[in-house]
């Protein structure tokens, strides 16, 4: 399951927030900075990172719907290692940060982000991720 950290800090950072779009355009700006690492884990039990994929600025985008308010943005990148197989992802804003499970393979228990189809798992290949994360539920956590 995803796990956000320091969307507190965040907010702090800046004076606090008074509604979803005022954290929607704080998260906007913290995931400017924003990579996406990727990694597998060795016998011994220690990460490996596969691939460090960076923000693409202009895939930046907030969706305001009836009922769900969220940003979705692209990461893009290389495979740096093919040694192992995905199983962990992190993504490093600014300030905050969100992590969890993924995986290659679609239908795995407990995964909460399934790699796009440009993900090879081959060195050198050029990966593509969409990603994304959800306003509102930041918002009522906050509270």
């Amino acid at each position: 399951m995803r796990k956000y950290e320091h969307i507190n800090l965040l907010v702090k950072s800046k004076g606090g927030v008074e509604n979803k779009a005022q954290l929607a355009d704080l998260l906007v700006e913290d995931l400017k900075q924003s990579s996406c690492l990727i990694y597998g884990k060795a016998e011994d039990e220690q990460l490996v990172l596969l691939a460090e994929l960076k923000v693409q600025l202009d895939s930046i985008k907030l969706h305001n719907g009836f009922f769900k308010q969220h940003i979705e943005f692209v990461v893009a990148g290389k495979i740096i290692n093919d040694q192992y197989p995905a199983l962990t992802y992190c993504v490093d804003g600014a300030v905050s940060r969100f992590y969890g499970r993924c995986s290659m393979i679609p239908q795995v228990c407990g995964v909460d982000l399934y790699l796009d189809k440009s993900y090879t798992g081959k060195q050198g290949d050029w990966v593509q991720q969409k990603l994304t994360v959800p306003v509102g539920t930041l918002y009522r956590s906050l509270k």
